[in-house]
């Protein structure tokens, strides 16, 4: 699947929200495969940077009417029953399925922090 404006991926080793503009820089690139965006694993910390809180035990992380739990190699939203992996796919999940489009809370602190 082709990377998606208004998604966070890693572009040059950074954890960057791709806007439209930089997907058509990205995309025009001398070296495209350079600059081409990877996809970041989803962590707690993305999730907190989200805005996810999570229960006591810290295996379960819910934002609004969403509840995310923690799996081997991946994330399972119980509500629909989706396993996420990276930080594009829980962003896609929640836009198409709660309406919900997920911004940092700090972008530059969380950003900082992540990489």
């Amino acid at each position: 699947m082709a990377p998606r404006p208004n998604r966070y991926y890693y572009i040059r080793h950074q954890p960057t929200l791709l806007t439209e503009e930089l997907l058509k820089t990205v995309q025009h690139a001398p070296d495209p495969a350079a600059a081409l965006p990877q996809p970041i694993r989803l962590t707690k910390h993305w999730l907190a940077a989200f805005g996810f809180l999570p229960d006591a035990t810290a295996t379960s992380w819910s934002l609004e009417d969403a509840r995310l739990v923690n799996g081997m190699n991946c994330w399972l939203c119980v509500t629909t029953r989706k396993y996420l992996q990276f930080v594009h796919e829980l962003q896609d999940h929640f836009e198409e399925y709660f309406h919900l489009h997920l911004q940092l809370l700090k972008p530059n602190s969380y950003l900082a922090r992540i990489a």
